[in-house]
Protein backbone atom coordinates (compact mmCIF):
# COMPACT_ATOMS: atom_id res chain seq x y z
CA UNK A 1 0.00 0.00 0.00
CA UNK A 2 1.18 3.36 -0.81
CA UNK A 3 0.29 6.76 0.14
CA UNK A 4 1.24 10.50 -0.31
CA UNK A 5 0.37 13.10 2.33
CA UNK A 6 0.63 17.20 2.11
CA UNK A 7 0.26 18.60 6.05
CA UNK A 8 0.54 21.76 7.67
CA UNK A 9 4.27 22.19 7.38
CA UNK A 10 4.35 22.20 3.51
CA UNK A 11 5.89 18.65 3.13
CA UNK A 12 4.53 16.13 0.57
CA UNK A 13 5.10 12.40 2.13
CA UNK A 14 5.58 9.34 0.72
CA UNK A 15 4.26 6.14 2.90
CA UNK A 16 4.77 2.36 2.27
CA UNK A 17 2.81 -0.13 4.68
CA UNK A 18 3.77 -3.50 3.85
CA UNK A 19 0.05 -5.19 3.33
CA UNK A 20 1.77 -8.43 4.62
CA UNK A 21 2.84 -7.13 7.95
CA UNK A 22 -0.50 -6.91 10.52
CA UNK A 23 -1.00 -4.12 12.66
CA UNK A 24 -0.91 -6.77 15.45
CA UNK A 25 2.63 -8.18 14.62
CA UNK A 26 3.76 -4.78 13.99
CA UNK A 27 2.80 -3.11 17.46
CA UNK A 28 4.55 -6.44 18.89
CA UNK A 29 7.64 -6.06 17.55
CA UNK A 30 7.57 -2.30 18.58
CA UNK A 31 7.01 -3.38 22.29
CA UNK A 32 9.50 -6.07 22.29
CA UNK A 33 12.19 -3.08 20.93
CA UNK A 34 10.91 -0.89 23.69
CA UNK A 35 11.94 -3.39 26.61
CA UNK A 36 14.82 -4.36 24.86
CA UNK A 37 16.12 -0.60 25.04
CA UNK A 38 14.70 -0.41 28.71
CA UNK A 39 16.35 -2.89 29.38
CA UNK A 40 19.95 -1.73 28.48
CA UNK A 41 19.27 1.82 29.62
CA UNK A 42 18.62 -0.26 33.61
CA UNK A 43 21.90 -1.71 32.72
CA UNK A 44 23.84 1.20 31.97
CA UNK A 45 27.23 2.15 34.01
CA UNK A 46 27.63 5.60 35.01
CA UNK A 47 28.58 7.94 32.35
CA UNK A 48 27.05 6.06 29.74
CA UNK A 49 24.54 7.06 27.21
CA UNK A 50 21.58 5.27 25.88
CA UNK A 51 20.97 4.93 22.59
CA UNK A 52 17.32 6.28 21.42
CA UNK A 53 14.99 2.74 21.12
CA UNK A 54 13.00 2.43 18.16
CA UNK A 55 9.69 2.70 18.26
CA UNK A 56 8.96 2.52 14.48
CA UNK A 57 6.31 -0.13 13.00
CA UNK A 58 7.70 -2.80 11.29
CA UNK A 59 6.64 -2.54 7.70
CA UNK A 60 6.19 1.09 6.89
CA UNK A 61 8.54 3.26 5.30
CA UNK A 62 8.16 7.17 5.35
CA UNK A 63 10.36 9.28 2.92
CA UNK A 64 9.95 13.10 2.06
CA UNK A 65 9.51 13.92 -1.44
CA UNK A 66 9.44 18.03 -1.08
CA UNK A 67 9.58 20.78 0.71
CA UNK A 68 10.79 21.92 4.33
CA UNK A 69 8.98 22.59 7.55
CA UNK A 70 7.26 25.74 7.02
CA UNK A 71 3.85 27.00 8.23
CA UNK A 72 3.63 29.71 5.81
CA UNK A 73 3.59 26.99 3.17
CA UNK A 74 1.25 24.59 4.23
CA UNK A 75 -0.26 22.33 2.14
CA UNK A 76 -4.39 23.18 2.06
CA UNK A 77 -5.67 21.28 -0.86
CA UNK A 78 -3.82 18.43 -2.64
CA UNK A 79 -4.85 16.24 -5.63
CA UNK A 80 -2.67 14.04 -8.20
CA UNK A 81 -2.93 14.89 -12.33
CA UNK A 82 -1.21 13.97 -15.57
CA UNK A 83 1.78 16.21 -16.76
CA UNK A 84 2.43 17.34 -19.84
CA UNK A 85 5.14 14.63 -20.64
CA UNK A 86 2.75 12.21 -19.25
CA UNK A 87 4.31 11.99 -15.68
CA UNK A 88 2.38 11.80 -12.70
CA UNK A 89 2.42 14.64 -10.83
CA UNK A 90 1.10 16.46 -7.51
CA UNK A 91 -0.66 19.83 -7.60
CA UNK A 92 -1.16 21.46 -4.22
CA UNK A 93 -2.67 24.59 -2.90
CA UNK A 94 -0.45 26.46 -0.25
CA UNK A 95 -1.31 28.73 2.63
CA UNK A 96 0.77 31.27 1.23
CA UNK A 97 -1.59 31.37 -1.72
CA UNK A 98 0.90 29.25 -4.66
CA UNK A 99 -0.54 26.59 -6.18
CA UNK A 100 2.68 24.20 -7.30
CA UNK A 101 2.67 21.11 -9.40
CA UNK A 102 5.20 19.11 -8.04
CA UNK A 103 6.57 15.90 -9.94
CA UNK A 104 6.64 12.64 -7.83
CA UNK A 105 10.57 13.05 -7.49
CA UNK A 106 10.09 16.04 -6.03
CA UNK A 107 10.89 18.66 -9.05
CA UNK A 108 9.00 21.69 -9.75
CA UNK A 109 7.10 21.41 -13.02
CA UNK A 110 4.49 24.93 -12.19
CA UNK A 111 3.98 27.47 -10.14
CA UNK A 112 1.18 30.14 -9.93
CA UNK A 113 0.90 32.90 -6.71
CA UNK A 114 -2.04 34.87 -6.13
CA UNK A 115 -0.85 37.93 -5.23
CA UNK A 116 -4.33 38.69 -3.23
CA UNK A 117 -3.12 36.16 -0.66
CA UNK A 118 -0.62 38.68 0.76
CA UNK A 119 -3.19 41.13 1.84
CA UNK A 120 -4.90 41.40 4.58
CA UNK A 121 -8.36 40.25 4.87
CA UNK A 122 -11.26 41.20 7.49
CA UNK A 123 -14.70 41.04 6.42
CA UNK A 124 -17.95 40.27 8.31
CA UNK A 125 -20.51 37.99 6.74
CA UNK A 126 -23.16 35.67 8.50
CA UNK A 127 -21.75 36.79 11.55
CA UNK A 128 -18.26 35.86 11.98
CA UNK A 129 -14.93 37.55 10.35
CA UNK A 130 -12.97 36.33 7.99
CA UNK A 131 -9.49 36.85 8.42
CA UNK A 132 -7.54 35.23 5.94
CA UNK A 133 -7.90 33.67 2.48
CA UNK A 134 -7.80 29.93 2.03
CA UNK A 135 -8.14 27.43 -0.87
CA UNK A 136 -11.19 25.33 -0.30
CA UNK A 137 -10.66 23.15 -3.55
CA UNK A 138 -7.94 22.42 -6.12
CA UNK A 139 -8.89 19.94 -9.17
CA UNK A 140 -6.04 19.66 -12.25
CA UNK A 141 -5.85 17.97 -15.28
CA UNK A 142 -3.31 17.77 -17.44
CA UNK A 143 -3.84 20.99 -19.30
CA UNK A 144 -5.43 23.38 -16.34
CA UNK A 145 -6.11 23.67 -12.65
CA UNK A 146 -9.35 24.73 -11.23
CA UNK A 147 -9.12 26.29 -7.75
CA UNK A 148 -11.99 28.27 -5.34
CA UNK A 149 -10.77 30.16 -2.28
CA UNK A 150 -13.24 30.74 0.75
CA UNK A 151 -13.91 34.16 -0.70
CA UNK A 152 -16.10 32.31 -3.79
CA UNK A 153 -13.13 33.40 -6.23
CA UNK A 154 -12.81 30.61 -9.12
CA UNK A 155 -9.90 30.38 -11.47
CA UNK A 156 -9.94 27.75 -14.22
CA UNK A 157 -6.43 28.70 -15.87
CA UNK A 158 -3.90 26.62 -18.47
CA UNK A 159 -0.99 25.35 -17.52
CA UNK A 160 0.72 26.27 -20.58
CA UNK A 161 -0.22 30.43 -20.66
CA UNK A 162 -1.50 33.23 -18.28
CA UNK A 163 -4.79 33.61 -19.61
CA UNK A 164 -7.41 32.50 -16.99
CA UNK A 165 -11.06 32.40 -16.59
CA UNK A 166 -12.11 33.50 -13.36
CA UNK A 167 -15.99 33.53 -11.83
CA UNK A 168 -16.73 35.22 -8.31
CA UNK A 169 -19.12 33.40 -6.03
CA UNK A 170 -20.92 34.57 -2.40
CA UNK A 171 -18.35 34.59 0.46
CA UNK A 172 -17.57 31.91 3.00
CA UNK A 173 -17.79 28.95 0.41
CA UNK A 174 -16.38 25.65 2.58
CA UNK A 175 -15.80 23.19 -0.40
CA UNK A 176 -15.13 22.86 -4.37
CA UNK A 177 -15.14 19.62 -5.98
CA UNK A 178 -15.06 18.34 -9.40
CA UNK A 179 -16.60 15.33 -11.26
CA UNK A 180 -15.05 12.42 -11.71
CA UNK A 181 -14.94 12.60 -15.68
CA UNK A 182 -15.00 15.92 -16.50
CA UNK A 183 -12.77 18.36 -14.60
CA UNK A 184 -14.02 21.63 -15.73
CA UNK A 185 -17.79 20.60 -14.07
CA UNK A 186 -17.44 21.59 -10.08
CA UNK A 187 -19.78 22.27 -7.49
CA UNK A 188 -19.58 24.85 -4.36
CA UNK A 189 -20.87 24.98 -1.16
CA UNK A 190 -20.67 26.92 2.53
CA UNK A 191 -22.10 29.04 4.78
CA UNK A 192 -25.16 30.51 3.63
CA UNK A 193 -23.88 29.48 0.29
CA UNK A 194 -26.50 27.04 -1.19
CA UNK A 195 -24.80 24.28 -3.60
CA UNK A 196 -24.35 25.28 -7.08
CA UNK A 197 -22.86 23.08 -10.09
CA UNK A 198 -20.95 24.66 -12.83
CA UNK A 199 -18.76 23.95 -15.71
CA UNK A 200 -15.75 26.05 -16.02
CA UNK A 201 -15.29 26.12 -20.12
CA UNK A 202 -18.34 28.45 -19.97
CA UNK A 203 -16.31 31.04 -17.72
CA UNK A 204 -15.26 34.45 -19.26
CA UNK A 205 -12.09 35.07 -19.88
CA UNK A 206 -9.58 37.56 -17.46
CA UNK A 207 -12.41 40.70 -17.44
CA UNK A 208 -15.92 41.39 -17.42
CA UNK A 209 -18.72 39.71 -19.26
CA UNK A 210 -22.33 38.07 -18.63
CA UNK A 211 -22.02 35.72 -15.62
CA UNK A 212 -22.43 31.81 -16.38
CA UNK A 213 -25.40 30.09 -16.06
CA UNK A 214 -24.95 27.49 -13.52
CA UNK A 215 -25.86 23.43 -14.73
CA UNK A 216 -28.06 23.43 -11.16
CA UNK A 217 -28.54 25.12 -8.32
CA UNK A 218 -30.11 23.94 -5.25
CA UNK A 219 -32.85 25.67 -3.33
CA UNK A 220 -32.78 25.06 1.08
CA UNK A 221 -34.98 22.54 2.61
CA UNK A 222 -38.52 23.90 3.45
CA UNK A 223 -38.43 25.53 6.91
CA UNK A 224 -38.45 23.89 10.51
CA UNK A 225 -41.66 22.83 12.64
CA UNK A 226 -41.61 26.18 13.84
CA UNK A 227 -42.23 27.22 10.23
CA UNK A 228 -38.16 29.23 10.83
CA UNK A 229 -36.02 29.33 7.72
CA UNK A 230 -32.96 25.99 8.30
CA UNK A 231 -29.57 28.08 7.73
CA UNK A 232 -27.05 26.85 5.16
CA UNK A 233 -23.73 25.35 6.21
CA UNK A 234 -22.54 22.98 3.55
CA UNK A 235 -19.13 21.42 4.22
CA UNK A 236 -18.02 18.76 1.78
CA UNK A 237 -19.70 17.80 -1.73
CA UNK A 238 -19.22 14.73 -3.91
CA UNK A 239 -20.48 13.43 -7.06
CA UNK A 240 -22.07 10.55 -6.83
CA UNK A 241 -22.55 9.70 -10.90
CA UNK A 242 -20.98 9.60 -14.16
CA UNK A 243 -23.58 12.42 -15.65
CA UNK A 244 -22.24 15.73 -15.60
CA UNK A 245 -25.25 17.29 -17.46
CA UNK A 246 -27.78 16.07 -15.04
CA UNK A 247 -25.61 14.85 -11.85
CA UNK A 248 -26.64 13.57 -8.43
CA UNK A 249 -24.49 14.89 -5.69
CA UNK A 250 -23.82 13.93 -1.93
CA UNK A 251 -23.71 16.82 0.50
CA UNK A 252 -22.86 16.93 4.18
CA UNK A 253 -23.54 19.88 6.17
CA UNK A 254 -22.54 21.79 9.46
CA UNK A 255 -25.67 20.89 11.10
CA UNK A 256 -25.01 17.08 11.26
CA UNK A 257 -27.09 16.07 8.12
CA UNK A 258 -25.95 14.11 4.56
CA UNK A 259 -28.35 15.19 1.92
CA UNK A 260 -28.98 13.57 -1.81
CA UNK A 261 -29.75 16.03 -4.68
CA UNK A 262 -30.68 14.84 -8.01
CA UNK A 263 -30.37 17.27 -10.70
CA UNK A 264 -33.18 15.47 -12.82
CA UNK A 265 -35.54 15.64 -10.04
CA UNK A 266 -36.17 19.12 -8.35
CA UNK A 267 -33.66 21.84 -6.35
CA UNK A 268 -34.34 20.64 -2.96
CA UNK A 269 -32.85 17.21 -2.35
CA UNK A 270 -34.37 14.14 -2.59
CA UNK A 271 -33.20 13.00 0.61
CA UNK A 272 -32.05 14.49 3.77
CA UNK A 273 -30.87 12.45 6.85
CA UNK A 274 -29.49 13.42 10.18
CA UNK A 275 -26.98 11.23 11.14
CA UNK A 276 -24.21 12.22 13.29
CA UNK A 277 -24.38 13.85 16.63
CA UNK A 278 -21.60 16.51 15.72
CA UNK A 279 -21.03 18.33 12.82
CA UNK A 280 -19.99 16.52 9.53
CA UNK A 281 -16.72 18.01 7.99
CA UNK A 282 -15.36 15.46 5.22
CA UNK A 283 -17.66 12.97 2.87
CA UNK A 284 -16.16 10.19 0.90
CA UNK A 285 -18.30 8.33 -1.73
CA UNK A 286 -17.32 4.82 -2.30
CA UNK A 287 -16.69 4.56 -6.59
CA UNK A 288 -17.43 0.22 -6.14
CA UNK A 289 -20.54 0.25 -3.66
CA UNK A 290 -23.56 2.99 -3.22
CA UNK A 291 -21.95 3.81 0.23
CA UNK A 292 -21.14 6.88 1.71
CA UNK A 293 -18.06 7.73 4.53
CA UNK A 294 -18.18 10.64 6.44
CA UNK A 295 -16.09 12.31 9.44
CA UNK A 296 -17.45 14.86 12.17
CA UNK A 297 -15.60 17.10 14.38
CA UNK A 298 -14.65 15.03 17.29
CA UNK A 299 -12.75 12.16 14.91
CA UNK A 300 -15.53 9.67 14.47
CA UNK A 301 -15.57 8.38 11.13
CA UNK A 302 -18.81 6.30 9.93
CA UNK A 303 -20.01 4.20 6.96
CA UNK A 304 -23.78 4.92 5.51
CA UNK A 305 -25.12 3.21 2.88
CA UNK A 306 -26.80 5.88 0.34
CA UNK A 307 -29.81 4.12 -0.72
CA UNK A 308 -31.02 4.21 3.24
CA UNK A 309 -29.53 6.37 4.94
CA UNK A 310 -28.47 3.44 7.12
CA UNK A 311 -25.44 4.01 9.13
CA UNK A 312 -24.07 0.48 10.31
CA UNK A 313 -20.98 0.81 11.12
CA UNK A 314 -17.86 2.70 12.88
CA UNK A 315 -14.06 2.87 12.70
CA UNK A 316 -12.47 2.87 15.54
CA UNK A 317 -8.84 4.33 17.52
CA UNK A 318 -8.78 7.39 15.75
CA UNK A 319 -7.72 10.56 18.20
CA UNK A 320 -8.66 13.98 16.56
CA UNK A 321 -10.71 15.69 13.78
CA UNK A 322 -10.43 13.64 10.38
CA UNK A 323 -9.18 16.30 7.46
CA UNK A 324 -8.92 13.66 5.06
CA UNK A 325 -10.47 10.21 3.60
CA UNK A 326 -9.27 8.33 0.60
CA UNK A 327 -10.73 4.52 -0.43
CA UNK A 328 -8.67 1.93 -2.34
CA UNK A 329 -9.04 1.22 -5.79
CA UNK A 330 -10.51 -2.00 -4.99
CA UNK A 331 -12.97 0.05 -2.13
CA UNK A 332 -11.79 -2.79 0.68
CA UNK A 333 -10.07 -0.58 2.35
CA UNK A 334 -10.28 2.65 3.83
CA UNK A 335 -7.31 5.40 4.87
CA UNK A 336 -8.13 8.16 7.37
CA UNK A 337 -5.74 10.95 8.50
CA UNK A 338 -5.74 14.55 10.34
CA UNK A 339 -4.88 15.60 13.14
CA UNK A 340 -3.54 13.15 15.51
CA UNK A 341 -0.73 13.03 12.64
CA UNK A 342 -1.74 8.96 12.06
CA UNK A 343 -2.48 7.63 8.67
CA UNK A 344 -4.72 4.78 9.57
CA UNK A 345 -6.05 2.10 7.45
CA UNK A 346 -9.17 0.34 7.58
CA UNK A 347 -10.82 -2.11 5.82
CA UNK A 348 -14.20 -0.88 4.74
CA UNK A 349 -16.70 -4.48 5.29
CA UNK A 350 -18.35 -5.90 8.00
CA UNK A 351 -15.66 -6.46 10.09
CA UNK A 352 -14.08 -2.57 10.07
CA UNK A 353 -10.93 -3.60 11.66
CA UNK A 354 -7.82 -1.76 11.53
CA UNK A 355 -4.99 -2.85 9.03
CA UNK A 356 -1.54 -0.62 9.96
CA UNK A 357 -0.49 2.92 10.89
CA UNK A 358 1.74 4.93 10.24
CA UNK A 359 3.16 7.88 12.61
CA UNK A 360 4.23 11.11 9.82
CA UNK A 361 5.15 13.49 12.40
CA UNK A 362 3.07 16.54 11.22
CA UNK A 363 -0.45 17.29 11.39
CA UNK A 364 -1.81 15.93 7.65
CA UNK A 365 -4.35 17.88 5.61
CA UNK A 366 -4.68 15.24 2.85
CA UNK A 367 -3.71 12.19 2.02
CA UNK A 368 -3.99 10.38 -1.31
CA UNK A 369 -4.20 6.85 -2.21
CA UNK A 370 -1.89 5.41 -4.66
CA UNK A 371 -3.47 3.32 -7.03
CA UNK A 372 -0.82 2.20 -9.47
CA UNK A 373 1.12 0.61 -6.77
CA UNK A 374 0.03 -3.22 -6.37
CA UNK A 375 0.57 -4.93 -3.37
CA UNK A 376 1.73 -8.76 -3.77
CA UNK A 377 0.97 -11.25 -1.48
CA UNK A 378 3.66 -13.77 0.36
CA UNK A 379 2.74 -15.95 -1.85
CA UNK A 380 3.17 -13.79 -5.07
CA UNK A 381 6.55 -12.51 -3.34
CA UNK A 382 8.11 -15.73 -3.30
CA UNK A 383 7.46 -16.68 -6.39
CA UNK A 384 9.00 -13.69 -7.76
CA UNK A 385 12.14 -14.47 -6.27
CA UNK A 386 12.50 -17.86 -6.43
CA UNK A 387 11.63 -16.67 -10.50
CA UNK A 388 14.46 -14.20 -10.32
CA UNK A 389 16.83 -17.41 -9.01
CA UNK A 390 16.28 -19.65 -11.54
CA UNK A 391 17.56 -16.34 -14.09
CA UNK A 392 20.56 -15.77 -12.33
CA UNK A 393 21.26 -19.54 -12.41
CA UNK A 394 20.36 -19.15 -16.41
CA UNK A 395 22.51 -16.49 -16.72
CA UNK A 396 25.55 -17.94 -14.88
CA UNK A 397 25.10 -21.42 -16.57
CA UNK A 398 25.28 -19.51 -20.30
CA UNK A 399 28.14 -17.58 -18.90
CA UNK A 400 29.76 -20.91 -18.03
CA UNK A 401 29.48 -22.44 -21.66
CA UNK A 402 30.47 -19.84 -23.11
CA UNK A 403 33.73 -19.20 -21.38
CA UNK A 404 34.62 -23.29 -21.81
CA UNK A 405 34.00 -22.49 -25.86
CA UNK A 406 36.56 -19.75 -26.11
CA UNK A 407 38.64 -21.78 -23.98
CA UNK A 408 38.57 -24.74 -26.36
CA UNK A 409 38.86 -22.52 -29.10
CA UNK A 410 42.36 -21.30 -27.72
Amino acid sequence: MRFYTGDESGLIKCIDIDANVSLLEAQAQAAKRTKAAAKAKANLKAGEQAAAADTSLAGVEIRTIDGRVNRSNGIQQMCTTKWATNDRAFAVARKNGNIDVVGFEGEQLFTYTDEKFAERVSIKHNGRTISERSYVGLSASDSHFLSCTNMGEVRYQSFATSEAKLMKLPLDACRMRTHNERSSVFAVGGREHELSVWDAETLQESGAGAKPTPIFRAKNVANDFLNLRVPVWITDIQFTSEDATNPTLAVSTGHKQIRLYDARAQQRPVNDWEVSKHPIYHLQASHVRPELYFADNMGNVQQMDMRTGHVFGAFKGIAGAVKSISLSEDGAKIAVAGLDRYVRVFETGSMRRPLHRAYVKQRVSHVVWDWEHKDFSTQEIEEQEAEDIWETMDKAALKKKSNKRKAVAI
